[in-house]
């Protein structure tokens, strides 16, 4: 949900498109206890690529709209780990 657009840049797809134009990538994962979120970027876009990151915990747009898609994708990755 953390990635669906904050007040300040309320994008969905804002900041991998931001990470992608300019020559990085981006993860996340997580474990038992901890949530890791990274990415690399070009030196010139590292403020900006921190500043889209830091947006979404200062400003997370929890938008309806993607609640149930993200809920569904959760599940589905609980479902797989079933198996």
């Amino acid at each position: 949900m953390l990635f669906m657009g904050s007040g300040k840049y309320p994008s969905e797809n804002e900041y991998s498109v931001y990470i992608k134009d300019n020559g990085g990538m981006s993860n996340a994962y997580t474990s038992l206890t901890n949530t890791n979120y990274h990415f690399d970027v070009s030196n010139d876009a590292f403020e900006g690529a921190l500043d889209r990151m830091s947006q979404f915990f200062l400003a997370p747009n929890f938008a309806e709209s993607s609640t149930e898609k993200e809920m569904n994708a959760v599940n589905s990755e609980f479902k797989q780990s079933l198996q």
